[in-house]
């Protein structure tokens, strides 16, 4: 067996991503928007490198997100010095129940799961500077990337569209077992303990709609879009509840895709925010419109954040 047939039980790599002013906030720290271009397009050479993964995408497959979870560090960062993604990848095969839980027999899923640890350097002037750094700053944890992507076929007619027979590209990877359970909207809408939920009336919905800007060749909504929105809506719900808005800084982002958006569909993001102290957590579905206030979340996001003021 030659070294480029031999089994993979995880692909490994690093990248070194160049500042660019989207990437992070006025307090120099990253913005959950930009976790998706920080982290995915690593991951996805390191695959075509070495699986031909594009050869899938002839064949109508597609490895669609899932289940994000970022995590953005409090330590302001140096712009201009770039950021260094480690990642790593495994491929997991998840059988759950009704439940979401692992059984040996149910719902069967192929998965690709990326870890991503990204570094750069601290910031070694402040905001006055407008970005400069000479770049002395020590290397440190910006943040964290945990990607769950479902190896599906989203162009083929309903019922067929589920992967159970692992593509030849992908063979070269041992498989794992997926053993915990599966994210769903219900999961990731439990409060912590010890929150008390803030009442915010109409603040907590709004109407929208999603346009052709809004997607990408996968042919719906991207999944940025999400991030963003919800990134959006929290800023809403904390002016709202009169909290101070520019103090407020989001530590962890968790994101789970059911059913995508198409282009021309209105949808409804619904809301909620929970507080404990400096501590907040908030809930945020995107509804279909039509569903007349009955249908589940297509896609769901929990953000928790610390108003620093008051840490």
């Amino acid at each position: 067996m030659s070294q480029q047939d031999a089994p993979l039980d995880v692909l490994a790599g690093s990248a070194h991503v160049p500042s660019h002013f989207d990437q992070l906030d006025m307090k120099y720290r990253l913005r959950m928007r930009a976790f998706v271009g920080l982290c995915a397009p690593a991951v996805f050479a390191n695959l075509e490198a070495r699986l031909r993964m594009m050869a899938l995408r002839k064949r109508g497959y597609a490895a669609i997100m899932y289940y994000l979870d970022f995590t953005s560090g409090m330590t302001p960062l140096a712009f201009g010095r770039g950021i260094t993604n480690e990642h790593s990848t495994r491929l997991f095969r998840s059988v759950t129940d009704r439940a979401g839980n692992p059984a040996e027999r149910g719902v069967e899923r192929f998965l690709l799961c990326s870890h991503n640890l990204l570094r750069s350097k601290a910031r070694s002037h402040g905001p006055e500077a407008l970005g400069f750094d000479d770049g002395t700053g020590p290397v440190i944890e910006a943040g964290t990337a945990e990607i769950v992507h479902v190896l599906t076929r989203p162009l083929a007619p309903p019922g067929e569209r589920q992967v159970t027979a692992l593509p030849e590209e992908l063979r070269r990877l041992r498989e794992h077992r997926w053993e915990r359970p599966w994210p769903t909207p219900e999961s990731l809408s439990v409060p912590p303990e010890g929150y008390e939920r803030v009442t915010l009336g109409p603040a907590e919905e709004r109407a929208d709609v999603w346009g052709l800007p809004n997607t990408d060749i996968n042919q719906h909504v991207n999944v940025t879009e999400y991030v963003m929105g919800a990134e959006n809506q929290l800023s809403r719900l904390l002016h709202a509840a009169g909290l101070p808005v520019a103090g407020h800084h989001i530590t962890r982002a968790r994101l789970v895709f059911r059913k995508p958006f198409f282009p021309g569909e209105a949808y409804r993001l619904r809301a909620e925010l929970w507080r404990r102290g400096a501590h907040t957590r908030m809930h945020a579905g995107f509804y279909p419109e039509n569903g007349a206030g009955t249908a589940r979340a297509s896609a769901f996001a929990a953000f928790d954040g610390v108003l620093e003021g008051e840490a």
